[in-house]
């Protein structure tokens, strides 16, 4: 007897845009929102303290980030291990997974491992990727 591995729900906030599982685009007479779709009400906790950084390279192909990626970043939160984390190194940005080995916190990219100090100090932390997909494929 052949058993189909169960597959775990996860839950979601669903968007104003509403498709039926039986769709591939709404109905027109449907084709309306109660109101705009605001991306900010949705990534964006906290605006004053929040910034978006395109990536450049691909140090982070490992965790599914690419260059031309964007990142939200949210300065206001505290960095852990695990996080994606943005640090500033001679005036340069770096993005990697924040990570402790034998007692030194270090930011792991997939080309360098930076470890954190006073001179290199975490600078924002990211919560969500942005990736923009290619037109008409």
């Amino acid at each position: 007897m052949h058993s189909t591995p169960a597959v775990a729900a996860q839950a979601v906030e669903q968007l104003p845009l509403e498709l039926a599982a039986s769709e591939s685009f709404p109905h027109p007479g449907r084709d309306h929102h109660t109101g705009p779709l605001d991306l900010n009400r949705h990534l964006i906790r906290r605006p004053a303290s929040t910034f978006v950084l395109r990536l450049s390279g691909d140090s982070l192909a490992s965790i599914g980030l690419y260059d031309g990626d964007e990142i939200v970043v949210d300065r206001a939160l505290d960095p852990a291990p695990g996080r994606v984390v943005v640090v500033v190194v001679d005036a340069e940005r770096r993005v990697g997974v924040m990570e402790v080995h034998d007692g030194q916190a270090v930011l792991v990219s997939d080309v360098e491992t930076i470890p954190l100090t006073g001179a290199v100090a975490p600078w924002g932390v990211a919560i969500c990727g942005i990736r923009h997909l290619p037109y008409g494929v």
